[in-house]
């Protein structure tokens, strides 16, 4: 954009007293100082651009509650920021910057601040005195540590850490009393402090992709916890306690070392999310059938030997995921499932689909790729609801490659031109 097409913007805007300006994704590697004029705006959005710096004249802008300057080409914080008094949300993420000012803490009113995808390898210890700061996320950046005096924090409900270099649990986020949401994945930690019960309103707690072997029994004690993401750990086991946090509705264990789930599991009533692919488990307890509310099963790619019965009482599911197992029939007591959706059974040696899986009427999806089918049911071509069907790598006599290759579509259109075959 040309600076006369900005300035037009600009006029257009001063003159119309719009409280709203959007410039994102406009080329600009200035803005010019006339911006300044625009004293009643209340929200600028400058995301996508290349600024690597600002007028002063924005500092004129005492009204501005939210400023968006995400992806651009800062690499010093800009200091003109430190002048809008009135700032309630500030987002500069995906820029080059370094540090973040002490100075910061002048924006007494600030209530979001999202620093994601910079180089920040410290926090200041006066960030702490940003007593209205509602949300902190500083996803993706080089962080080692936080300060010690991060629990003056006592508004904060959000906070992401997530993709640092934390090799610590920072014990400040423990007197966090009011967080709601925490999530340190994608770091080295190796175990999570007991004091973190003491975060009695964490509803989303995210570790996953960290070095964690075991966990405190305290963490158990977060009774409004609704959300849990432990994968790609190395856990080995889940404590009895896994029944305390009776809220949680979402439980992800993918990619660790499980080798048995506790029966008290079954306890966990309003889970309706259950994932435990990539673990070490020969079977699943049979308190899940206690799990009514559960819509999502996922174990995939663990060592059952026979198909865990438990998983046919599981009437209200609609995603079913069992590939990469043992498998050498199909199962059937997943015709049980007349809610299912979704049913992925890839890489297990079943060597054929029942004519009777068209009783799943409401299936959508079928991935049974590398299952060493030789032959389709000739009435899966008329399941009423099924789009997506993944049947790649597998020895199909009946099927022309290039019919297979096209994808789902043209798999199930294949299959109702076909005349049928006189029973043997």
């Amino acid at each position: 954009m040309t600076s006369e097409n900005t300035l037009d913007i600009l006029k257009s805007a001063l003159d119309s007293q719009s409280k709203a300006l959007d410039l994102c994704d406009r080329g600009l590697t200035e803005l010019p100082p006339e911006i300044g004029q625009l004293r009643q705006l209340v929200a600028l959005s400058l995301s996508g651009n290349a600024l690597s710096g600002l007028p002063p004249e924005l500092g004129q802008l005492q009204n501005l509650k939210l400023l968006d300057l995400e992806w651009n080409e800062f690499d010093e914080f800009p200091q003109e920021i430190l002048q809008l008094s009135q700032l309630r949300e500030l987002y500069i993420s995906g820029n080059l910057l370094t540090t973040i000012p002490a100075d910061l803490n002048q924006l007494q009113h600030l209530e979001k601040l999202h620093i994601n995808n910079n180089r920040l390898r410290d926090l200041p210890s006066d960030l702490s005195n940003l007593f209205s700061l509602r949300e902190l996320s500083l996803r993706d950046n080089q962080l080692i540590e936080i300060p010690e005096n991060f629990y003056r924090l006592t508004r904060l409900r959000n906070l992401s850490l997530r993709q640092n270099r934390l090799s610590e649990f920072p014990l400040a986020i423990c007197n966090l009393e009011n967080l709601q949401s925490l999530s340190l994945s994608h770091n080295t930690m190796g175990r999570v402090p007991g004091d973190i019960s003491r975060l009695p309103y964490l509803r989303q707690l995210a570790l996953g992709f960290n070095r964690l072997e075991q966990l405190p029994p305290e963490i158990y004690h977060l009774k409004q916890l609704q959300q849990l993401y432990l994968n790609d750990n190395q856990l080995q086991e889940l404590l009895p306690e896994i029944s305390h946090p009776t809220a949680l509705r979402e439980l992800y264990l993918y990619n660790n070392q499980i080798q048995a789930l506790p029966q008290e599991i079954g306890n966990l009533t309003n889970l309706t999310l259950l994932s435990v692919s990539g673990n070490k488990l020969g079977d699943l307890p049979s308190s899940l059938a206690q799990l009514s509310q559960l819509r999502s099963l996922a174990a995939s790619s663990n060592q059952f030997s026979q198909f865990p019965a438990v998983i046919g009482q599981l009437k209200q599911l609609e995603e079913l995921a069992l590939g990469g197992n043992n498998f050498r029939e199909f199962p059937t007591d997943l015709l049980q499932l007349k809610q299912l959706k979704n049913l992925a059974l890839w890489d297990n040696p079943m060597g054929s689909l029942p004519a009777d899986i068209t009783q799943l009427q409401e299936l959508e999806i079928l991935n049974v790729r590398n299952t060493q089918l030789n032959q389709l049911p000739e009435g899966l071509s008329q399941m009423p609801k099924l789009k997506y069907l993944y049947i790649d790598n597998n020895p199909l006599a009946t099927l022309p490659n290039e019919v297979v290759e096209a994808g789902s579509e043209a798999v199930l259109a294949y299959q109702k031109v076909q005349p049928e075959q006189p029973p043997t």
